[in-house]
Order: C-alpha cells, then sequence, then structure tokens
C-alpha cells in the first residue's frame, strides 16, 4: 500500500519542485552555447571594434563563443531589423548606435522596427563627442566668435555636414536652434567629403567625427565639441559651456531583443561594466577617440528614451527633410 502511495505522490513531487526554480535558474544557467552578436555595419569601422572589443572580453568572461555577424547595409537597419525578430532568450545581441536606433526613425522609411519598444536595453558601451571645426584662414577665434557672425547675418554662413539626417547635422541644427541662430546647410554625400568641403573653404563650419584628424594635423581649427572634452583636444570646450544645456554625442550600446529574461540582461550589464572598467579597454577606446561609459539596463532605458525626443524635436524644429 505504502509503495503504491508513493509511486502516485512521487510524480507530483517532482512536478512541484520544478515549479520552484529560482527566479534566477535561468541566469545561473546561461549561456549554455554560443552568443550570436549581431554587428549591423562592416568590418573595420568604429561599431565593429566596439563590438570586437566588448564580445570577445564577454566571451572570456562567460565561458561560451561570441559569434560576430556583421549584417551592413540600409544604414545599419538591416541588422538591427534582423535582431529584433530573433528568439528572446539571451542568444542574440545586437550593437546599436545613435543612427540606427534613433535617428533610423526619421531616416528610413516604414521601418519595421522601434529601439524604444523592439529592444530589451542591455547597456552603454561608449560614447564620443564631435569636434565644431571650421578653417584657421576664417578667423573665428571661438564658438561665442562664430554665433555672433551668424546672429549678425542670418542665413549667410554655412555648415557643412556628411549627409541629410547624419549626427553631425543634427548635432548643428541642435546647436543653432538653441543658440537661435540661422545658418546655412550644405549636406556632402560622405565625411571623407564634407570635410574636403571645408579645407577647400566651401564652407564656414563642419561638425564630424572625422575632422579630428585634421585638427590635430593642424589644418583645420576646432573651436567646441558637442559633448564632454575629448581627450585629444582637452582645452577644447564643449557646446554646452557656451549654450546652456545643450548635449549630443555618438555611443554604442548592447541590446537584446524584447522580452529577454530580466536575469539574464542583468548578468550580461554586470559584464559589461567590468569589462568596461579595463584598463586594456579603455586603452583601446581611446585609441579610437572613444570613451568608455557605463550605465544600469533602466540608466540606458531612459538614456534612450530622451535621444529619442531629443532627434524627434531636432527634425521637427530644422523642417529636416529625408529625401
Amino acid at each position: 500500500m505504502l509503495k503504491r502511495l508513493l509511486l502516485r505522490i512521487l510524480p507530483v513531487l517532482a512536478l512541484l519542485a520544478g515549479c520552484l526554480v529560482p527566479v534566477g535558474a535561468s541566469a545561473q544557467a546561461y549561456p549554455n552555447r554560443p552568443i550570436r552578436l549581431i554587428v549591423p555595419y562592416g568590418p573595420g569601422g568604429n561599431t565593429d571594434i566596439v563590438a570586437r572589443t566588448y564580445g570577445q572580453k564577454l566571451s572570456e568572461r562567460l565561458g561560451q563563443p561570441v559569434v560576430f555577424d556583421n549584417r551592413g547595409g540600409a544604414a545599419g537597419t538591416l541588422g538591427v531589423s534582423l535582431a529584433a525578430q530573433a528568439p528572446n532568450d539571451g542568444y542574440t545581441l545586437v550593437i546599436g548606435d545613435i543612427g540606427s536606433m534613433v535617428i533610423a526613425n526619421h531616416s528610413v522609411p516604414s521601418l519595421p522596427y522601434q529601439a524604444t519598444k523592439d529592444f530589451a536595453p542591455i547597456g552603454l558601451l561608449c560614447a564620443v563627442s564631435i569636434a565644431v571645426t571650421t578653417h584657421p584662414r576664417s578667423g573665428v577665434a571661438s564658438l561665442q566668435d562664430l554665433l555672433e557672425r551668424a546672429r549678425a547675418q542670418p542665413g549667410k554662413l554655412t555648415y557643412g555636414s556628411s549627409g541629410v539626417g547624419s549626427p553631425g547635422h543634427l548635432a548643428t541644427a541642435l546647436m543653432l536652434s538653441m543658440a537661435k541662430v540661422e545658418m546655412l546647410h550644405v549636406p556632402f554625400k560622405g565625411g571623407a567629403q564634407a570635410v574636403g568641403g571645408l579645407l577647400g573653404e566651401q564652407v564656414d563650419m563642419l561638425i564630424d567625427g572625422t575632422a579630428v584628424a585634421q585638427v590635430t594635423g593642424g589644418r583645420l581649427k576646432a573651436i567646441a565639441v558637442t559633448g564632454e572634452r575629448l581627450a585629444a583636444l582637452p582645452d577644447v570646450p564643449g557646446i554646452g559651456e557656451i549654450v546652456p544645456g545643450y548635449h549630443f554625442s555618438n555611443w554604442w550600446a548592447l541590446l537584446a531583443p524584447a522580452g529577454t529574461p530580466a536575469d539574464i540582461v542583468k548578468r550580461l550589464n554586470d559584464e559589461l561594466r567590468l569589462i568596461g572598467a579595463m584598463p586594456d579597454v579603455r586603452e583601446r577606446l581611446r585609441g579610437l577617440g572613444l570613451a568608455a561609459t557605463n550605465s544600469t539596463p533602466q540608466q540606458f532605458a531612459e538614456h534612450l528614451r530622451v535621444e529619442t525626443e531629443k532627434v524627434a524635436r531636432v527634425v521637427k524644429e530644422a523642417n529636416i527633410r529625408f529625401e
């Protein structure tokens, strides 16, 4: 009798035990197979280098391979779209930047994802300010000087960019809006062409990340940076020091498909914050002009919300048309 009773009760007890697995068990068992990290741009660029810098360290710490999947195309949105459709089990991650996660909302028709809804934010990795540059022969002494000249000649001075809706274009439009100044936008077909336009004095000012090399080489002059001061240009002030409340930077972050378990997101975030504090990681990023950052998933979610609203406001106020 007792044996029969035990045979009936034991399966029930086993089932109940399975239901009592601790909430953190998925994180404890995670990962038990390779992780796919989608890089939504081609090999060799800053996004790819950031992905591999963090991904290789993440692989070492988690004890599983991190497989890099470069899926360039459509200004980064092709790879991000693939990530949005992937299973939310923590085995597909994606590197996002301000272009693919924020600007694409306006620049790409019928974008198949919304970063604030279709992804679980894991954490910020690094960020970089963009230099505000002029030609040495322009005689512009400072950002204040440039803004005063523009204010005295509304719409007469010009600024270049690497294209409509590029980070440099939006950074400039935000600055002009907040400073209540008008300048004429001259878009080029890429960063190299925009820098060439300023070197050839076809435009009066340029905000573009590719211009820093020309500044350190003495061919262009940096009069400000869009966010925190750059290590390469420590004496150049941030725009926010002249235009209160201003801040704009490019940034890179790690995300997972929406619905990824919170304990897995936390595990990954904990690892990223430790990796970002490693001296060799910080040094490698510094060599690219980037500054390692760290955030909780909640802080990154708020950052993404604020950035999305800021860019939407700039696009509307500056009447930027993506055509």
